[in-house]
C-alpha cells in the first residue's frame, strides 16, 4: 500500500472511530458466530461432508412503503420458500441503502421503520437483513442530498434499540462472515474457513451530493479511516468469497451512471459529487480484493462484467425493491443481465467446489422481476414453479493484482460561494433565443392562468420567471459564439445563474402541497452555493471558476429530480406545478451542460461543442413541453392552448436558431479568452485568499 496513505490513516484513526460507531471490533459484531453443523450430503451413506453453500437475497432502495415494496417482500418470501426444497433456505438478506424514503428516519421510534421496513418484509420472517446507508437515509435539506449524516446514525441506533427481529446495522460500516450469521447452516468450507465475508461500506460521506458540515464526516476524519479499514478487512479475509456492499455503484448502466461521471457531471470540475473520490476509494481499497461489489442507487437490476480498472471484481446493482426507473445507457458497461422499469431483486447462491462432481467454487444468480398486479407477482408461474428472468453461475476468479498507490494526502477545499445577487445582470437581455424564450414563457403563463389554486398559481408564476432567467444563460452563451456577439455576452450568461438563484430563493413554497413544499429548501441551497475545488490558484482558470457555478446548478437539478421522484409515488398529481418544476430541472441540466462546455473554451476550439450543448438543451425543453401538453388529466386539465401548439411553435424556433448558429458561429474560441466568468473571478479570489 502507498506509504503516505498508511501514515495519514494512522494519524486520523483515533478521530473517526466514534463517528462510525465502531467497526470490526468484537463488541460491534452483527451477530453471534454460528456453529458448523454436522451435515451429510443427501443419499451419502458414508457420511461424507456436504458442500458448503449459502443462499441470500440481494436488494436495495427499498424504503418507499409503496405497494411495489410490499409486493417485493411477498415475492422474496415465495422465492425463498420454493428454493428451500431443492437448494436450501434463504439465510439472510443484503440491503443496499435508501432504507427510508424520502428523508430518512427522525428517531428510533419513527413509524417509518414499521411502515417501510418491518411490515413490508414481515413475510421473510426473522431472517437477518444486513443493511447499509444510502443518500436518502442521510438527508439534510431536500430528500436525497446526503447532507446530514447524523440522521443516518439513527438507523445504527435502531439496530440496538429498535427491538427488530430482522434489522442489522451495528455501525455505519462493518464486516461479518458466514460463520457469524445465526441462520447459516453450512457457514464454513471443508478447510474450516468462512464461505463468505461481507464488507459493508458507507459511501454517503464520500459520494454525497452536498458536503456535510459535521467535521466527523470529512474525508480526513472519516473517509481515510474507512478506506484503511476496508482494505485491511478484505486483505485479511480468509473467506472463499468476498463481497463489498454499499449504496453508490462503481459502474452502472442506470440513470446515475459510473463513479467519476455520476449524473454526467465532469470529474475534472466537480470530482466529489461526480463520484471520482468514491471511484478512487474503491480502486484503492476494494477492487480486485472483492469478488463482487454489490450496490443500489439506480432503481433497476444489473449484473455487470469486470472492468480493467477494478481487476477481477464483478458488479451487481439491485435498487428496484421500492422504486423503478429506466436504464439510461445499456451499452455503457458490458452486462450479463439488465432490466429497468420493474421492481425486483436477486437471489444468490454461493458454494464451494464439489470434489464428487468436479463443480468449481461459484456464485449463482437469479434475477426476479416483480409485478404487483399479477398472481404470484411474476416470480411464480401458473404451474407453481419459479420463473426467474435470468439465471447464471459464475466461477470464482483469482485476483489480478491491479496497480494501486493513489495519493490521498491532499484534500480539496470546498467553499460555499453565494450565488444570490447577480449585480449587473441585464434582465432585458436578448439574443438568438429571444423568440424561443418569449414563446415558452407566454405559453406556460397561459397554462398557469387557468390554475384554480391561487397559491399554487402564484408559485408557478415565480417558477416561470426563474426559468426564463436561467434561459438567459443559454441565450447569452449562444450570442457569444455568433458573429454579432459582444464581449459582455458571456458575462451575462454567468450573471443569469446568480440572478436566477436570487429569484428562486425568494419564492415561498411552504404552502404548496407536499413534496413541493421542499422546493424552498432546494432553492435556498442553490443560492447558498455548493463550493468547488479551491486552491491558491482558483480564480485564475476557467475550469476552477466554473465549478463555483456548476456545483450549485447540479445540486439543484438532483434535488428537483428527487422531489419529482417523490411526486410520482403519490396518487394525486398537482396540475401544472409538476410540469413546470420538471421544465426547470431540464433547463438547469441544459445550463449545466453549457457551463461545462464553457470551461473547455480556454483549452480547445470548443465553440462547436458549446453550440451542440445549447441546441441539445433547447430540443430537450421542447420535448418536456410536449410531454406536459400531452399529459393525462389532471396534470393538463386546465390547459387552454390548442393541443401541442406551444411545443410545435418552440420546435420551429429551435430549427431557426440552430440554422443561425451553424451559419454564424465562430470557428475558434480565441476571442472569448479573458472574458469568460469574469464577474465571479474576483469574488472567488477574495474568498479563497484568506485560507492560504
Amino acid at each position: 500500500m502507498n506509504a503516505k496513505l498508511k501514515l495519514i490513516a494512522v494519524l486520523v484513526v483515533p478521530l473517526t472511530l466514534a463517528a462510525c460507531g465502531g467497526s470490526g471490533d468484537d463488541d460491534t459484531e452483527p451477530s453471534t458466530p454460528g456453529t458448523q453443523p454436522d451435515v451429510t450430503a443427501p443419499g451419502d451413506e458414508d457420511g461424507a461432508r456436504a458442500v458448503a453453500s449459502t443462499q441470500f437475497i440481494a436488494m436495495g432502495d427499498s424504503g418507499s412503503g409503496s405497494p411495489g415494496q410490499y409486493a417485493v417482500g411477498e415475492a422474496m418470501a415465495q422465492v425463498c420458500e420454493l428454493k428451500s426444497v431443492d437448494t436450501g433456505p434463504c439465510e439472510f438478506v443484503l440491503g443496499f441503502g435508501d432504507n427510508i424514503y424520502e428523508d430518512g428516519a427522525t428517531s428510533v421510534e419513527d413509524i417509518q421503520f414499521i411502515e417501510k421496513f418491518e411490515k413490508p418484509f414481515e413475510p421473510m420472517g426473522e431472517r437477518p437483513f444486513y443493511m447499509v446507508l444510502g443518500n436518502h437515509d442521510n438527508t439534510g435539506y431536500v430528500g436525497g442530498d446526503g447532507a446530514n449524516n447524523s440522521r443516518g446514525d439513527i438507523q445504527v441506533d435502531y439496530h440496538y434499540e429498535g427491538n427488530s427481529p430482522r434489522w442489522r446495522m451495528p455501525a455505519r460500516y462493518y464486516a461479518f462472515n458466514s460463520g457469524e450469521i445465526p441462520t447459516a447452516l453450512m457457514p464454513k468450507t471443508r478447510e474450516g474457513k468462512p464461505l463468505l465475508t461481507v464488507v459493508s461500506l458507507d459511501s454517503n460521506p464520500i459520494a454525497s451530493l452536498v458536503a456535510d458540515a459535521d467535521s466527523r464526516f470529512t474525508w480526513q476524519n472519516y473517509g481515510m479511516t474507512q478506506l484503511m479499514w476496508a482494505q485491511d478487512e478484505l486483505i485479511s479475509s480468509q473467506a472463499l468469497f468476498n463481497i463489498a456492499m454499499a449504496h453508490h455503484p462503481y459502474v452502472s448502466n442506470g440513470l446515475h451512471g459510473n463513479a467519476g461521471n455520476y449524473d454526467f457531471i465532469p470529474s475534472y470540475i466537480l470530482p466529489v459529487i461526480s463520484g471520482q473520490r468514491w471511484k478512487d476509494f474503491l480502486e484503492e481499497g476494494v477492487c480486485d480484493y472483492a469478488d463482487f461489489i454489490m450496490t443500489g442507487h439506480d432503481h433497476d437490476l444489473q449484473l455487470l462484467e469486470p472492468v480493467e480498472s477494478c481487476g477481477r471484481t464483478r458488479f451487481l446493482v439491485s435498487g428496484a425493491a421500492g422504486k423503478t426507473r429506466s436504464l439510461q445507457d445499456e451499452s455503457r458497461n458490458q452486462a450479463m443481465y439488465q432490466a429497468g422499469d420493474t421492481y425486483g431483486f436477486f437471489w444468490v447462491n454461493a458454494m464451494e467446489s464439489n470434489p464428487a462432481t468436479g463443480a468449481p467454487a461459484q456464485m449463482c444468480f437469479e434475477a426476479y422481476t416483480v409485478d404487483p398486479e399479477v398472481d404470484g407477482f411474476g416470480v411464480v408461474g401458473t404451474d407453481g414453479a419459479l420463473s426467474p428472468a435470468f439465471s447464471q453461475c459464475l466461477e470464482k476468479v483469482e485476483p489480478m493484482n491491479i496497480a494501486r498507490g493513489k495519493d490521498f494526502s491532499g484534500s480539496p477545499v470546498s467553499l460555499p460561494v453565494p450565488l444570490a445577487g447577480g449585480a449587473g445582470f441585464d434582465g432585458n437581455f436578448t439574443g438568438p433565443l429571444e423568440l424561443f424564450r418569449e414563446e415558452l414563457v407566454s405559453g406556460l403563463n397561459t397554462l398557469n392562468m387557468a390554475n384554480p389554486n391561487t397559491e399554487t398559481q402564484q408559485a408557478v408564476a415565480q417558477l416561470i420567471n426563474g426559468l426564463d432567467t436561467l434561459l438567459v444563460t443559454l441565450d447569452a452563451a449562444a450570442s457569444s459564439v455568433s458573429e454579432s456577439g459582444s464581449p459582455d455576452d458571456m458575462a451575462q450568461a454567468t450573471l443569469a445563474v446568480q440572478a436566477a438563484a436570487e429569484r428562486l430563493q425568494a419564492i415561498d413554497t411552504s404552502g404548496l402541497p407536499a413534496p413541493f413544499d421542499r422546493l424552498g429548501a432546494a432553492f435556498e441551497a442553490f443560492a447558498e452555493g455548493f463550493g468547488g475545488e479551491g486552491d491558491e490558484n482558483s480564480g485564475q482558470g476557467l475550469s476552477e471558476d466554473t465549478a463555483f457555478l456548476l456545483g450549485p446548478v447540479v445540486q439543484l437539478v438532483i434535488n428537483l429530480e428527487n422531489i419529482l421522484d417523490a411526486v410520482d409515488q403519490q396518487a394525486e398529481p398537482v396540475p401544472v406545478l409538476r410540469g413546470v418544476t420538471s421544465l426547470l430541472a431540464t433547463a438547469l441540466r441544459g445550463v449545466g451542460g453549457t457551463l461545462e462546455e464553457v470551461s473547455k473554451l480556454d483549452s480547445s476550439n470548443a465553440s462547436d461543442a458549446l453550440i451542440g450543448s445549447i441546441n441539445s438543451a433547447l430540443n430537450t425543453l421542447v420535448l418536456e413541453v410536449l410531454l406536459l401538453e400531452e399529459a393525462p388529466d389532471p396534470i393538463n386539465q386546465n390547459a387552454t392552448l390548442p393541443t401541442n401548439s406551444l411545443s410545435d411553435a418552440l420546435a420551429t424556433v429551435v430549427r431557426e436558431v440552430t440554422e443561425q448558429l451553424d451559419r454564424n458561429a465562430l470557428t475558434t474560441a480565441d476571442s472569448l479568452l479573458g472574458r469568460l466568468l469574469s464577474p465571479i473571478t474576483g469574488a472567488i479570489t477574495s474568498l479563497i485568499d484568506p485560507l492560504f
